[in-house]
C-alpha cells in the first residue's frame, strides 16, 4: 500500500497565445526490475455531490482482478465530496485517499491508514498531479502506464483554457479537464485547464502514457484531443456528457488483466458496456458515446481539416447563405455547449454548397476520422437529433462571439488560438470569418439536431 505523503513541486511556464504552452518531452526508457508490472493504471479524480458510492462500488468490483503484481497494478488518488451530499463509506468528507488497489486491499481501512485530511489540497494543481504520477510510478513501476481520470470535465472552455497568470478578471463557474468542488473562487469552483493537466504529465517521471482515459464529460473535442494526443499512444474520450456509471472503468480493468495488448483490451471494454451502460442515457432520452483513438493515426486528420478551413474561407464571400444553413443543420452534442460533430459539419457544408472541392475534402476527412477512431460504444436515444456514428466535436461560433471577451479580460479568440487544433489547421481563422453561428439552444431546443438537451426531455 502507498504512504499518503505527497511532495508538491510547482513548475509554471507562461507563454503568449501564439504557441501551445506545452511541448512534449522525450520519455525515458522504462527500467525493468524484478517487481516491474506489465501495466500500471493511475486513477485520479474527484466527483463531488452524492456520487462517491459509485466509484467505491467500482473499487469493490475491480479488486479480484488485481491479483498479480507482475501483470496489472492500479494506484488510486481520489478526493471525497463535501459533507452536504456526502454518501461515501470508506473515508470522510474531503479526505484525499491515495493507495494501491489490490485483491487484498481492506477498503474499510483506507480512510484510517491512507487518507490525507487535506480538503484544501487542489487536485487541479499541476504540481499535485506530477507528484501523484511520480509516486505511483515509483511504488508500482511498469513497462507501460495508463492515466485514468474520473470526475467532471467540460472540454474546451474559453473561460478556463488560458494561462491563469494572464487572467485579469473573475470568471464564471466553469469546468475544464477536472474541477474540485472544495476549491472555490468568488465566482465558483476552480478548474484544471488543459495546459496545467499536460504540464503535470510533462514534468513527471511518466511524460508519455500508453493511454489516457477520460471518464469525464465532453473531452472528445478536437480542441482537447489534439493537445492530449501528443502525450499518449491511445486516447479514450466521450464527446457527449458521460454517464456517471463507472462500468467503463470496471470493464477496462477486467479487460486489461485478461488481454496483453492494450488496444485489444479497450475494444473488449467497449463491446461489454451494453446493456448496463445504456440505462444512464435511455432514461434521459440522450445519445452518448465513448471512443478509442489511435493518436498516431489522428495526425492524418490534420491535412483534410486544414483544407476544409481554407476552402470555407475561400467560398464564404459567394456561399455565405448556404454555409450558414449548413451550420444550423449540423449535429450538436449537448445543448449548453457549442460543440458540433466535425464529420457531420464537413458533410453538411459540402451538401448545402454543392462545392466539388468540399465534397472531396469531406470524404477525405471522413476516411481519416474512420481510421483514427478504432472502436466505439454508442447510445442513440435522442428524438431531437442523431447520427449513424459520432466522431469528434468541434467548436462552431460566429465571428462576433469569437472576438468577444470572456469572463476574464481576454477574448474567445485568444483562448482558442492556444490550441494545437488551431495551430495545426487554422480553424480559428474560419470562426473569425463567418458571421453566422449555430442556433443558440442553451435554454432549450431550437430546431438544430442535438443529442443531449436537458431543457427538453421525452
Amino acid at each position: 500500500m502507498l504512504s499518503a505523503a505527497v511532495v508538491i513541486a510547482l513548475s509554471v511556464t507562461s507563454c503568449t497565445p501564439v504557441d501551445n504552452p506545452v511541448s512534449p518531452v522525450t520519455p525515458p526508457e522504462p527500467v525493468v526490475k524484478a517487481d516491474t508490472a506489465r501495466h500500471t493504471i493511475i486513477m485520479y479524480g474527484v466527483v463531488g455531490g452524492a456520487s462517491d458510492p459509485q466509484i467505491e462500488t467500482a473499487w469493490e468490483i475491480m479488486k479480484p482482478y488485481l491479483n498479480d503484481r507482475k501483470n496489472v497494478r492500479c494506484v488510486v488518488c481520489f478526493k471525497y465530496a463535501k459533507p452536504e451530499h456526502f454518501a461515501g463509506k470508506y473515508a470522510k468528507p474531503g479526505d484525499l485517499v491515495l493507495f494501491e488497489l489490490t485483491d487484498t486491499t481492506d477498503l474499510m481501512k483506507i480512510g484510517e491508514n491512507y487518507a490525507m485530511k487535506w480538503s484544501d489540497l487542489a487536485l487541479y494543481e499541476e504540481s499535485t498531479l506530477t507528484s501523484i504520477i511520480d509516486l505511483a510510478s515509483t511504488v508500482a513501476p511498469a513497462r507501460e502506464y495508463t492515466f485514468l481520470t474520473y470526475g467532471h470535465g467540460g472540454g474546451f472552455d474559453k473561460n478556463v483554457d488560458y494561462e491563469k497568470d494572464q487572467r485579469k478578471a473573475q470568471p464564471n463557474s466553469n469546468r475544464a479537464v477536472l474541477y474540485d468542488e472544495w476549491i472555490e473562487t468568488s465566482a465558483g469552483h476552480e478548474a484544471m485547464n488543459m495546459y496545467e493537466f499536460l504540464r503535470g504529465i510533462n514534468n513527471s517521471k511518466v511524460p508519455h502514457f500508453k493511454s489516457i482515459f477520460f471518464h469525464n464529460c465532453l473531452m472528445g473535442g478536437v480542441e482537447s484531443v489534439f493537445d492530449i494526443s501528443l502525450f499518449c499512444d491511445y486516447l479514450v474520450v466521450s464527446s457527449h456528457l458521460l454517464a456517471m456509471n463507472p462500468a467503463p472503468i470496471r470493464q477496462f480493468i477486467k479487460a486489461t488483466t485478461e488481454q496483453k495488448d492494450l488496444k485489444t483490451a479497450y475494444l473488449q471494454m467497449l463491446s461489454k458496456l451494453s446493456p448496463e451502460w445504456d440505462k444512464g442515457y435511455q432514461g434521459y432520452g440522450f445519445n452518448g458515446d465513448l471512443k478509442l483513438i489511435d493518436c498516431q493515426k489522428l495526425l492524418d486528420v490534420i491535412d483534410p481539416a486544414a483544407k476544409l478551413t481554407n476552402r470555407l474561407k475561400e467560398i464564404y464571400p459567394t456561399q455565405s447563405e448556404m454555409l450558414d444553413t449548413a451550420m444550423v443543420h449540423t449535429y450538436q452534442y449537448y445543448n449548453e455547449k457549442n460543440f458540433y460533430d466535425l464529420e457531420d459539419y464537413a458533410a453538411q457544408v459540402a451538401k448545402y454548397t454543392g462545392d466539388s472541392q468540399l465534397k472531396t475534402i469531406s470524404a477525405q476527412l471522413s476516411e481519416a476520422l474512420g481510421k483514427a477512431i478504432l472502436g466505439r460504444a454508442e447510445m442513440h436515444f435522442s428524438t431531437l437529433g442523431d447520427l449513424p456514428k459520432f466522431t469528434l466535436s468541434v467548436v462552431l461560433s460566429s465571428n462576433k462571439d469569437y472576438q468577444a471577451k470572456t469572463a476574464w479580460d481576454y477574448t474567445f479568440k485568444e483562448a482558442y488560438e492556444y490550441t494545437n487544433w488551431h495551430i495545426f489547421t487554422g480553424f480559428g481563422d474560419w470562426l473569425n470569418t463567418t458571421r453566422q453561428g449555430p442556433r443558440d439552444q442553451s435554454e432549450g431546443y431550437q430546431g438544430q439536431p442535438v443529442g443531449q438537451c436537458f431543457n427538453q426531455r421525452p
